[in-house]
């Protein structure tokens, strides 16, 4: 740095850097020009970034000056430095801090702009500041520069289309998907139009609030339409996303071929145009577009789409389809294809190498399959590699414990706690529906009991997992029991799950009749039933015919039963 300082000082001077301070600077300016973009100018580096850059770069080569250097940060934020900068200066600056280890000082120099006598913080800035807030999770700043902002009324620091944008982004990515379509509407009602990044973001957020999310996201297709705004790859991917919640298989699938054609499109433009001096570069599919779609066809219970796809010529392989693929085949029972995939996927080197949820999803497609001693193989390996997450831990022991393995999953609690990870309400339930899968209802009530007494709270799982012996064996009373006090006690409503239990406990002891009340129970409080609740209904059905004598009550029985069936196939959306 010290032997480009002349030069970089005369840049410095050229866009009016302080003098004060001349050697950081202008070392700051030598690390950032020879940093720069070919084609940029070096004027495109503002003094801010320069000595951002400077302090970033000195603390990732000597960590012990850490400290020190945001302390030089913090007081060049104290002093006014940062503050003092024209906006573009300024906002490049902020951009540059909010990315590294002081990202919290971008609201420092925010609060002083925003308490200055003389001149307010325009939008641009703003929305640097907001979305650096976003991208920390910090929630309650992001609404506080939003506040801020719709107060100033129309002019230089009233929200805009980025700012909407990015404030959309933040609140979806904490799930409060309400927010992000209430953000959208004052959009709306400032005259404001979206982009295809509002409506790529917005559709994502929608996307995370379960069904009725997912259809508010479905239906901005016709505002787009409005707007006409064609869909771009990020638009289809994130409605490829919200098609999946729905369970709506064909419309993901004509999104994706909708997304390939017009690629194709510009593709075959950039080619007639090659000779005109366009770009002779092909594009590269998006893997993110294919990788929302193999996990919508999981979703929409479609791997076998999926694995299809994923197999197609041409098909980008990176890590995040590659594990979304190895999900794919799990589902499918095909954990041969998943395992193969996986191996390759390991010897690749960093081109699409495994990351943890690699390593859970071939887990998981071995508890898919019922592969539990190759799960607790796999885990073994990842232990040697390291220390594996709980969430290994807990899907080994599910497969486990699916497996009626219930000794193992007894183990791998030990190894779990011997290896340092502390275990879950999760860990808990996986292993209390261990218990109750091998009869061992004494332990699974014993592991509750812990479980409570760690201070950790049980969800429906748990409960499921306390109703699975007692439901093996036909009794519907304790069944009804759980039910109960998991609401009166613990304040858990009980899911489509715990009313599955119940059905199959009536089931087992021959009460078919309060099989199909205990279900027309579960619709009347709201709860969509499922894939099981078919099976489930299906076999009462088939089972109670068989056993009524009378004839006519053995018709009537199951003439009942077919339609309760037909009307839980609509409500799921799949049958």
């Amino acid at each position: 740095a010290r032997s480009f300082a002349p030069a970089a000082a005369s840049a410095l001077a050229a866009f009016g850097a302080d003098a004060d301070d001349a050697a950081t600077a202008a070392a700051g300016a030598a690390l950032a020009f020879s940093q720069k973009p070919s084609g940029k100018s070096d004027k495109s580096f503002s003094f801010g970034v320069c000595r951002a850059a400077f302090l970033d770069a000195l603390a990732s080569l000597f960590g012990s000056w850490a400290p020190f250097l945001a302390a030089a940060a913090a007081a060049d934020v104290a002093s006014g430095k940062l503050a003092s900068l024209r906006s573009r200066e300024l906002n490049e600056a902020l951009q540059y801090l909010g990315k590294g280890p002081n990202w919290r000082l971008v609201f420092d120099v925010f609060d002083q702009l925003r308490d200055a006598e003389d001149e307010t913080p325009n939008a641009h800035v703003a929305t640097t500041v907001l979305s650096v807030a976003g991208r920390r999770g910090e929630l309650r700043r992001v609404r506080d520069v939003m506040d801020w902002m719709k107060k100033q009324g129309p002019g230089r620091s009233a929200p805009t289309a980025y700012t909407y944008t990015a404030y959309i982004q933040a609140v979806g990515a904490f799930g409060d998907w309400r927010d992000a379509f209430a953000a959208y509407r004052d959009l709306r009602d400032a005259g404001i139009t979206p982009t295809s990044h509002t409506y790529s973001a917005l559709i994502r957020a929608g996307a995370k609030g379960g069904k009725v999310g997912a259809s508010a996201a479905a239906a901005l297709v016709e505002d787009m339409r409005g707007d006409r705004l064609v869909p771009d790859v990020p638009v289809a991917s994130a409605l490829i996303c919200a098609y999946g919640v729905l369970g709506q298989f064909q419309n993901a699938e004509r999104m994706l071929h909708a997304a390939e054609a017009a690629v194709r499109a510009r593709q075959a433009k950039a080619f007639e145009s090659k000779d005109a001096g366009g770009s002779k570069k092909p594009q590269k599919p998006d893997a993110r577009l294919y990788t929302e779609f193999l996990i919508a066809s999981c979703r929409c219970g479609r791997p076998d789409a999926a694995a299809r796809v994923f197999e197609s010529e041409h098909f980008p392989r990176t890590t995040y389809t590659c594990t979304a693929a190895i999900k794919a085949y799990g589902e499918c029972d095909m954990w041969q294809k998943a395992e193969e995939l996986y191996v390759l996927m390991t010897r690749s080197g960093k081109s699409f190498a495994p990351t943890t949820i690699t390593h859970t999803a071939m887990l998981s497609a071995y508890e898919k399959c019922g592969e539990w001693r190759r799960a607790v193989s796999l885990l073994q390996q990842l232990r040697e590699a390291g220390s594996p997450p709980e969430t290994h831990y807990n899907v080994t022991m599910s497969a486990c414990g699916k497996a009626g393995e219930w000794r193992e999953a007894e183990t791998l609690l030990a190894l779990m706690r011997e290896d340092g990870a502390t275990p879950s309400s999760v860990t808990f339930s996986v292993l209390i529906a261990a218990y109750g899968r091998g009869d061992r209802e004494d332990k699974a009530n014993i592991s509750f009991k812990e479980m409570l007494d760690a201070g950790l709270k049980p969800d429906d799982y748990t409960f499921v997992g306390l109703m699975l012996a007692p439901a093996t064996r036909g009794d519907l009373g304790t069944c009804m029991e759980i039910k109960r006090f998991m609401k009166n006690k613990h304040g858990v409503e009980p899911t489509v799950h715990v009313w599955n239990e119940c059905v199959r406990a009536a089931d087992a002891c021959a009460a078919y009749e309060t099989a199909v009340d205990i279900y027309q129970d579960m619709v009347k409080a709201g709860v969509e039933p499922n894939a099981t609740t078919r099976e489930l209904l299906t076999r009462v059905g088939k089972n109670g015919v068989e056993y009524y004598e009378d004839k006519r009550i053995a018709a009537s029985f199951g003439t009942l039963v077919a339609s309760l069936v037909g009307v839980a196939g609509m409500m799921a959306g799949r049958w």
